[in-house]
């Protein structure tokens, strides 16, 4: 039974990620860090979960999976080492030069975390398209969303991303797809009705 499980929490842990990464913006500043911290870390049992269905769809010496999951903890990387600066700038007065260069330290890391997304969707498109491993719409709206988010990963002053919502929806949509694949293959199959046995003739 807790085998079963397994596949269903790893598929659900990116549609968690997105629900938690927007019930943080909700909360209080100091409440929100704390909640975007847990929320942060269910990315990686998805982009493990991702990892398994992509790598055994691309089978032997395939390295696009393993790209995709490399670029996605890359990503993971620069989001949770730019915590420290934002938390730091909190505690700095606004408008001193301390104050600005942490804020812009974290600005610039959110930004640039958009460019191993790119990696990461780009990768995961060419994998869904040549081996059908998820639905194909799933595959070219990851192939539409990857350059979006390079073109926006690279204007590093810039203070939105609008790239990284959409990547977030993507997250959501597959997360969903995997979600519901992983809980038909825990539902056990129902037992098929046994002929009556006939009654030999005497």
């Amino acid at each position: 039974m807790y085998t079963r499980i397994w596949p269903s929490v790893g598929a659900g842990s990116g549609l968690l990620y997105v629900l938690v990464f927007f019930g943080a913006s909700l909360t209080s500043a100091d409440v929100s860090l704390y909640i975007g911290l847990g929320g942060m870390l269910l990315f990686l049992p998805f982009l493990g979960y991702l990892w398994s269905v992509l790598h055994q769809a691309e089978g032997p010496g395939g390295w696009l999976a393993t790209t995709a999951l490399a670029a996605g903890i890359v990503d993971f990387t620069i989001k949770l080492g730019s915590v420290a600066p934002g938390q730091a700038a909190q505690q700095e007065p606004d408008g001193t030069p301390l104050h600005v260069a942490l804020d812009q330290i974290n600005s610039t890391s959110f930004i640039v975390t958009m460019l191993p997304m790119a990696v990461m969707l780009a990768a995961t498109a060419v994998v869904i398209l040549r081996t059908r491993a998820l639905p194909a719409w799933l595959g070219w709206s990851a192939a539409g969303i990857a350059p979006l988010l390079l073109v926006n990963g690279m204007y590093l002053d810039a203070e939105f991303g609008p790239a990284f919502l959409l990547f977030l929806l993507w997250l959501a949509l597959a997360s969903g797809v995997l979600l519901r694949r992983a809980v038909r293959r825990e539902t056990p199959a129902a037992t098929a009705p046994t002929a009556p046995t006939a009654i030999p003739a005497h």
